[in-house]
């Protein structure tokens, strides 16, 4: 996922933040975090790090006891509390659908007490069911006892992104569902992060969660951020033992043939809409000496194929769209592809591999030089892993 730096005023900061219980308990000790504009950060540690206070900190359900938090450019403090929970979403593990309403009137329950017409909420159910891959005509009516778990926890996920809020708090949502709808869900999350680029807090107590949704990780330790980085920074550089032993040695020092190819994906360098013509992305290909670029919705983020320099040169002297020159032969679908796929992709053909979600939207791409970074910095886990190792063996 993108890591863009934005200013850190647009996001969420945290600033000397404390929050001491009546009885003594510091749950949060003197924290210090700066959460960009756009970006997914999750907060991860073990039981009563603070992860789940410092979350409730941002809309105010519980206070801090000194330090500030800005969202927005505007400390919490400040905005009334009520006011300030509509303006940023919030989807917990158990979602609580009001069972007397149906699909549609539950995603609208925000939007319905900021006053939106009846006409703008319909349009904006329909609009976030498509996006979440659930035909409107089949489900803005069904009541939630008439829902799968999974189908529950989408719908509080939109609900939470219904008024179009720019911050959203997600406190373990998927944490109570079944293996496979919870991989569906962080698939579906990714997606639609991708498209919407909110900032989104995510505590959660699984590290392989927390590696294939976020843009960046904050490990917590007794209130207080021991590290923040990206997934591949954490995996490949924990600051210490204490983040070792949370990621895991084996994580450091193995890698599977079967593993998921989620901690591969990266940013395309560029995307290219169906509408442009073949002579305008040859004349960018050929600017940033590329072989190859990636045709994509631009409203729907669907993958449309990948557009090769040869063929892309040939459709722009017969004055033709980009997509005249598309290639859909070699795509992954992120639920069900594993390494070994990518390296048998890779090992004729030295181009970016689409990685798709199930709706055909792209996840991101993985090229040989991300391949090639993962076995290095795997390597040297290895090392590092012998050397931790042969220095116990020595002081026995």
């Amino acid at each position: 996922m993108s890591t863009e730096r934005i200013a850190s005023g647009d996001g969420v900061v945290f600033t000397d933040v404390c929050k001491i219980y009546p009885d003594g308990t510091r749950a949060v000790d003197m924290l210090n975090l700066d959460i960009r504009r756009g970006e997914l950060v999750s907060l991860i540690g073990p039981s009563g790090c603070g992860k789940t206070t410092t979350l409730k900190m941002i809309n105010r359900l519980e206070e801090p006891t000194s330090g500030s938090i800005v969202v927005g450019g505007e400390d919490v403090r400040s905005s009334d509390a009520v006011a300030l929970r509509r303006r940023i979403g919030y989807v917990v593990q158990e979602i609580a659908l009001f069972p007397h309403l149906t699909v549609a009137e539950n995603i609208n329950v925000v939007p319905e007490l900021l006053g939106w017409s009846a006409a703008k909420m319909r349009s904006r159910a329909d609009e976030l069911l498509e996006m979440a891959g659930l035909a409107p005509e089949r489900y803005r009516y069904r009541l939630p006892d008439q829902l799968s778990g999974g189908q529950k926890q989408r719908i509080g996920v939109l609900r939470a992104l219904a008024a179009d809020p720019q911050v959203i708090l997600m406190d373990e949502p998927f944490g109570a569902l079944d293996p496979i709808s919870r991989e569906t869900l962080q698939n579906e999350l990714v997606s639609l992060q991708k498209n919407l680029r909110k900032t989104i807090v995510f505590v959660t107590h699984d590290i392989d969660e927390a590696i294939r949704i976020s843009d960046r990780i904050a490990i917590l330790r007794k209130g207080r951020v021991e590290q923040i980085g990206t997934p591949e920074e954490i995996q490949t550089a924990p600051g210490n033992d204490f983040i070792r032993n949370l990621i895991g040695e084996d994580r450091l020092s193995q890698m599977s043939p079967d593993d998921s190819v989620g901690m591969l994906l990266e940013e395309p360098w560029a995307v290219a809409a169906p509408s442009e013509s073949a002579s305008a992305v040859l004349e960018r290909m050929e600017e940033n000496d590329r072989e190859f670029i990636h045709v994509v919705d631009p409203k729907r983020g669907v993958w449309l194929g990948a557009a090769l320099l040869g063929r892309v040169r040939r459709a722009a002297v017969a004055g033709k769209s980009v997509v005249e020159s598309l290639s859909r032969d070699r795509k992954l679908y992120l639920e069900d592809a594993v390494l070994r796929d990518v390296a048998e992709m890779l090992a004729d053909r030295d181009i970016s591999i689409p990685v798709l979600d199930s709706g055909e939207r792209l996840l991101g791409v993985i090229t040989s030089a991300g391949l090639a970074r993962l076995a290095m910095n795997r390597l040297r886990g290895n090392r590092t892993a012998r050397a931790a190792g042969e220095k116990k063996e020595g002081t026995r």
